[in-house]
């Protein structure tokens, strides 16, 4: 019997997990800040007086590192000092915020290892400082949470046009379109803590639920055969819109299933999908088959993953592919309306090609995970999954949001089509066009992988077929990519929140535990076209597997936010093995 343990803490406990490290790694106190674009050696003296240099009078923003993690004393004695920490930058350093304080004097305070200037440079991106001068960029723009409204009447005055404003535990955003002669101006703002290039969303263009459910030698997967089919949870689709828009006039594998229709942008009239992505995806997570069609070998054509679930429709692309919201659009606004009717998971197959890099989306919806409506008291934790994209197979190619730490992003499998898979060890291989890892901090990515080639889903009767991979029937067509893998994990996630509800009063695991899960039960597929064992950056923790979970051997032990732990903390649980010659799986997720 396999032993499987899953712990999922939220934020303290991962920062005692980063402590063990950190303080192993920084043995004689940190010696380096590592900004986005630059990294300062604090251990540098001729570094040091020049960053001291360019600290100007006029700037209450600056730097300032600690010999280690930080403790409350310190960022108490700060506060006496009219110092606020503002945002935290690795090592053990944050951007902070002066009210009239001598910085060399701060120097003099024991925990205080380094200070300087956090200049205008600092904050852009180098692919908005390279690019040609003249005409208008357009931006996304960070402001810090103790801005004042004088310092950003200032900077809207150096905007063009501001085409979306949010504000979230993480920060206020702002995107819009700046002259590129103002940028610099912007940067110099005491308000801005970082300029980058506005994403460029896109969207990331059945047998296959049958390896991730399992085969149970009839149409349903083994799950499914089970009773597991998602019932009880709802999901947001985040796409092109879905069939006709309309519960009335909806396909028969989804009929009675879909709650709500929203569609965001002035170019749009309904949630309908001219397209077919939407449809296709939506079909993926929760189609049932009703048709009873199905292929030469017996599978019912269009099965989803999650056949039980509901869902909540959420139009952001037109038949062209094109994203549509515009106005104040927020994507804080996207996870509060779908929260709202009721969704408490998020499938996204879009993104940005944005090579790895960590930017504002991505933490943005970092943010969102954790508490997905700002409007309301406490959080609202959601589940969020997105598409890594289709930019593959060369290394650091996942797009964002996928890159997120928070969310889950998936990468594309071969199938298991015989007529039609790419590789000769289909399923086992990797889909080459799947973005790859690691992201551009280093972390792997992406955390699962699904099939994502020769998918057969739900067709929309106004659908364009130009997207497509091949045709089936009226109700059913082919088609790939990483769009296609994003929504069977996040069908996935819906049948583990029902086995899991079922299991524990009712209660919803956390998203950070349904990620630990998911990843604890991954299946290092046997590849010969060139990964390694997992986690690799090719498929991350491997492909996801219901069976290893649901009908499984395997005992689970869950741990989901039970434990609080401040800095310097420790918290130890003994486990006894009773089989050595069986493995035991560890697993921290956090949010």
């Amino acid at each position: 019997m396999t032993s499987g343990k899953i712990s999922s803490l939220r934020r303290v406990l991962a920062a005692l997990v980063l402590l063990l490290f950190t303080v192993a790694g920084f043995a004689a106190g940190p010696s380096v800040i590592r900004l986005r674009n630059e990294q300062i050696p604090t251990s540098d003296k001729k570094q040091i007086d020049n960053t001291k240099k360019a600290l100007t009078p006029h700037t209450g923003l600056f730097l300032i590192q600690f010999d280690g993690p930080a403790q409350p004393a310190w960022t108490e004695a700060l506060k006496q000092q009219n110092v606020a920490l503002v945002r935290y930058v690795p090592d053990h350093a944050y951007i902070a915020r002066a009210h009239g304080v001598n910085l060399d004097a701060l120097e003099q305070l024991p925990f205080v290892k380094w200070t300087g200037a956090f200049r205008a440079d600092h904050k852009v991106h180098g692919g908005l400082q390279n690019q040609k001068a003249g005409g208008d960029l357009e931006v996304s723009v960070l402001f810090a949470t103790d801005s004042s409204p004088q310092q950003l009447a200032a900077a809207r005055g150096l905007l063009k046009t501001v085409s979306s404003e949010s504000s979230s535990r993480f920060g206020r955003v702002w995107r819009g379109l700046i002259p590129r002669g103002q940028l610099n101006a912007l940067a110099a703002s005491d308000a801005v803590l970082w300029i980058e290039r506005a994403p460029q969303i896109k969207m990331f263009d059945e047998t296959a639920s049958k390896i991730v459910g399992g085969d149970s030698g009839g149409h349903a997967t083994y799950v499914q055969s089970l009773g597991y089919d998602g019932r009880g949870v709802v999901l947001s689709v985040a796409d092109s819109g879905l069939h006709l828009g309309e519960a009335e006039q909806m396909h028969p594998d989804l009929f009675g299933r879909v709650d709500s229709f929203l569609f965001y942008g002035s170019t749009l009239s309904d949630a309908s999908d001219e397209h077919s992505h939407g449809t296709h995806v939506a079909g993926i997570i929760a189609g049932n088959g009703a048709t009873g069609e199905v292929d030469d070998y017996g599978a019912l054509w269009g099965l989803g993953v999650a056949p039980g679930a509901h869902l909540v429709v959420q139009r952001l692309f037109d038949g062209d592919g094109a994203y549509t919201p515009d106005g104040l659009f927020t994507f804080e606004q996207l996870t509060r309306d779908a929260t709202t009717a009721g969704a408490d998971i998020g499938s996204n197959s879009w993104g940005d090609d944005t090579q790895g890099r960590y930017d504002i989306s991505a933490a943005e919806f970092d943010a969102l995970v954790r508490d997905a409506n700002d409007f309301l008291p406490g959080d609202q934790p959601y589940i969020l999954e997105f598409s890594a994209g289709n930019a593959g197979p060369g290394a650091q190619t996942v797009g964002s949001p996928a890159v997120a730490k928070n969310v889950i992003g998936t990468g594309a499998s071969e199938n298991n089509r015989f007529d039609y898979f790419i590789y000769d060890n289909g399923q086992e291989a990797m889909a080459d066009f799947s973005s790859r890892g690691p992201a551009e901090d280093g972390r792997i990515k992406p955390d699962l992988t699904a099939p994502g080639t020769w998918i057969s889903s739900l067709r929309s009767p106004i659908g364009n077929d130009e997207f497509a991979w091949g045709d089936i029937s009226f109700h059913y067509l082919f088609q790939g990519g990483t769009s296609q893998a994003g929504p069977q994990v996040s069908g996935a996630a819906a049948v583990f929140v029902q086995w899991y509800r079922e299991g524990h009063t009712n209660a919803t695991p956390s998203p950070a535990l349904v990620k630990a899960t998911l990843i604890n039960a991954a299946v290092d597929m046997d590849d010969e076209v060139g990964t390694g064992p997992v986690p690799n950056n090719d498929e991350g923790w491997g492909r996801v597997d219901l069976t290893q979970i649901i009908g499984s051997d395997r005992v689970y032990d869950f741990v989901d936010q039970a434990i609080t732990l401040a800095t310097g903390q420790q918290f130890e649980r003994h486990i006894v093995v009773a089989d050595e010659t069986l493995p035991l799986f560890v697993t921290l997720a956090y949010t």
